[in-house]
Parts: structure tokens; C-alpha cells; sequence
């Protein structure tokens, strides 16, 4: 249980929040600057980081529940 309690730590959830948010905002801009042209690529970049983002999510309610309170 060691393992999925550091993965629930408060730490990697905000760095999961904030990497998620920065792929799916800043991603395609990066990748349209890289001369990037197709939509597929573009919306698969935002949907990875939306994904990151509710794996975070779901790693802050599992933390609730693991709580001592």
C-alpha cells in the first residue's frame, strides 16, 4: 500500500493537476508552432491533457477516502 499512498500524496496530485492543464492549453499551440497541421494530432494533445487532469481528480477523492479523518 506504500506505493498507492505516495501516488495520493498532495504533491502528485497538483503536479497532475498543472501538467494536465498545461498540455491541454499549451500543447497544441507548441505543436502549431512545430508546423503541426492536423486536427486529429491537435485533439488528441488536449484530450491527453483533459485525461491527465481527471486522473487527478480521481486521485484526490481516493486520498479522501484514505484519510484518517
Amino acid at each position: 500500500m506504500d506505493g498507492f499512498e505516495s501516488l495520493v500524496s498532495r504533491p502528485i496530485i497538483i503536479a497532475g493537476a498543472i501538467a494536465g492543464a498545461l498540455i491541454a492549453t499549451l500543447g497544441p499551440v507548441a505543436l502549431k508552432k512545430a508546423g503541426v497541421q492536423s486536427v486529429r494530432v491537435l485533439s488528441t494533445v488536449v484530450r491527453l491533457g483533459h485525461a491527465l487532469s481527471w486522473v487527478s481528480v480521481g486521485l484526490f477523492i481516493a486520498a479522501g477516502f484514505l484519510s484518517n479523518y
